[in-house]
């Protein structure tokens, strides 16, 4: 009798010494997405300008470069659904009419076309996030940020 009283309180006690683990696995896990997400949304909500725009960037694809993302034949990251984050920035401009239009361009655009030239045309520019997604792990996997003004 003795015997089994001492086995169920090791199996019992073993169990809950798992789920505890579990638990506080989990929540470290938690605890580094919502960091990682911190770095981005910090910017939410917010009137942003060119150099915090380079800043958004430089981030995603240092992120990116760091879990070895693949890239497509256009040099644009490829979404594994798990780490990448990618950056699309709308920009305004006139048409032959005077009207403006949105133009999007996704960040590896930009870094071809040469980041500190945006920053040069940009760094006044007023823009704003209008679109953040997450993946399914709750991740920032996506941003599309506008330009407020011609």
């Amino acid at each position: 009798m003795k015997k089994i009283v001492i086995f169920l309180i090791i199996a019992v006690s073993i169990i809950i010494i798992s789920v505890l683990i579990n638990i506080s696995n989990n929540r470290n896990k938690l605890n580094e997405i919502a960091k990682f997400n911190e770095q981005f949304e910090a910017f939410n909500d917010k009137t942003i300008y060119g150099a915090d725009i380079l800043t958004i960037i430089n981030k995603a694809i240092d992120n990116n470069d760091t879990h070895n993302i693949e890239k497509s034949s256009n040099g644009e990251y490829i979404d594994d659904g798990k780490y990448t984050v990618k950056i699309d920035i709308i920009l305004l401009t006139r048409d032959v009419e005077n009207n403006i239009i949105e133009v999007k361009h996704p960040m590896e655009d930009l870094q071809k076309a040469g980041l500190e030239g945006f920053i040069t045309n940009f760094s006044l520019t007023p823009f704003k996030y209008t679109k953040i997604e997450y993946n399914n792990l709750g991740q920032v996997s996506k941003i599309e940020v506008r330009q407020l003004e011609i």
